[in-house]
């Protein structure tokens, strides 16, 4: 500790080397297996050949060494050179699990990429996005067999036509792809590393089945549209993807709990609560609108995951998995757009828009709330909410434009409803027919 919270340069390399004479290696990481902070002191006093020989050591004397190897490891380059030799030796299951994390493109500079690659299969090159790929495509090298892990925010950071420069680069069974480390809110499910085919295969689903069935006011301001947006991508969601809970009762390293935590749900067509905040958030990056993965307990304290939109300037709380039997049946849900007050708490009825009217319709609905206890983390304050009713109204509505888009005339401007093309209004308006008196939603 004194270490950790020594400031002067000086003295932090007298601490480190007096460490290194007192304490042994065998010692500190037995300790590290109960407390965390002592092996984030290691691996900033002692080198990556110390870490895994030590390791080694212990697993012959029969320690459990999976709660050390079963986190994220920073490598420099001084570890690198390292890595290329321990790589081509037989590696324990328990070593090669870690998360080797590597900084840009250093990597591909100066390490043995295939070896290191095919010994730790969870190594990931971090910070390896797009514009880093388009630079390399600039300097060719043949990197054919080496396999990677690309990590991304969200799935509109890699659309289709990015993906070929991808291939170029790379043998598509050796690209993986994953998003950006989440350690501090991986309490449920695991997410795997997805090969470049089924990344592809996620793309086409997003596309075909939701991206291109979107339909907007073509009149209406981007609060607006972002809003109609959001709410059918919610609905398409529900209704492709079934709860799994079978995966929600398995470990968070099983197979079946990896699978239902991430985007490969989109493709199974089953995902936990983590899963559907994971496909809702990268879903709706594909049409601008922000939102977040939140994670926190439900009332009775059990951990649960959920989102947290952001439409025009206001956040509002989004709980998809606790929503799916409302939004199926298109009735109002308390658990949609909601404020950290009625969010939060005990389940009690709650009346919202009492005595209000819409187009001459009564607003009110009476609709459950509280489902929820607490939220890790710093999150954003949701202070509004809409109203339950028109969220079920919208969703009826752009089904039934869906419907008559189809089967009528197939005509883009069914009551001043056109397919959503773009997040640029004025772009939608331009290659769209006005009509006189268009119907807002």
């Amino acid at each position: 500790m004194g270490w950790l919270n020594e400031t002067d340069p000086f003295m932090q390399r007298k601490r480190k080397e007096d460490i290194k004479r007192r304490v042994s290696t065998y010692e500190l990481l037995m300790y590290s297996i109960r407390y965390p902070l002592p092996f984030e002191a290691f691996r900033n006093i002692f080198s990556l050949a110390d870490l895994f020989e030590t390791l080694e050591k212990m697993q012959e004397q029969g320690v459990d060494i999976t709660t050390l190897t079963s986190q994220p490891l920073a490598i420099n380059i001084e570890d690198i050179q390292f890595l290329n030799k321990f790589a081509k030796r037989k590696i324990s299951p328990e070593i090669a699990n870690f998360r080797l994390k590597f900084q840009g493109s250093t990597i591909f500079e100066y390490g043995d990429i295939k070896s290191i690659g095919e010994a730790f299969p969870y190594a990931c090159v971090n910070l390896l996005d797009i514009k880093l790929i388009e630079q390399m495509l600039n300097k060719p090298k043949n990197n054919k067999g080496i396999p990677i892990i690309i990590t991304i925010e969200n799935i509109g950071q890699l659309p289709l036509e990015k993906l070929s420069d991808i291939e170029k680069l790379f043998d598509v069974e050796g690209v993986k792809i994953i998003e950006k480390d989440r350690k501090y809110r991986a309490h449920q499910g695991e997410q795997r590393p997805l090969s470049l085919r089924t990344y592809k295969q996620i793309m086409k689903v997003v596309n075909d089945e939701i991206i291109s069935k979107l339909y907007v006011n073509q009149t209406s301001d981007k609060n607006s549209i972002d809003y109609q947006l959001t709410v059918q991508i919610l609905d398409k969601l529900a209704n492709k993807i079934k709860y799994d809970s079978e995966a929600s009762d398995k470990p968070r390293y099983d197979d079946k709990s990896a699978n239902a935590s991430g985007l490969i749900g989109l493709l199974t067509g089953k995902a936990i609560c983590k899963g559907y905040a994971e496909i809702l958030r990268n879903v709706l990056s594909c049409v601008d609108v922000e939102s977040r993965v939140v994670d926190g307990e439900d009332k009775d304290g059990e951990k649960h995951s959920w989102n947290q939109v952001k439409i025009g300037d206001t956040w509002f709380n989004v709980d998809l998995t606790f929503a799916l039997d409302q939004i199926r049946r298109g009735e109002p849900s308390g658990d949609l757009f909601m404020s950290d007050m009625s969010f939060f708490g005990e389940l009690e009825r709650h009346t919202f828009e009492k005595g209000k009217e819409w187009n001459g319709n009564s607003i009110e609905s009476t609709v459950i709330v509280g489902s929820h206890q607490k939220a890790y983390g710093v999150n954003h304050q949701c202070g509004a909410y809409i109203s339950p009713y028109l969220t079920s109204k919208l969703i009826q509505k752009s089904r039934l434009y869906a419907e008559d888009y189809h089967r009528e005339s197939k005509s883009p401007n069914y009551r001043g409803v056109i397919p959503y093309i773009g997040s640029n209004t004025e772009k939608m308006c331009t290659n769209s027919k006005r009509i006189e008196t268009p119907t807002r939603y």
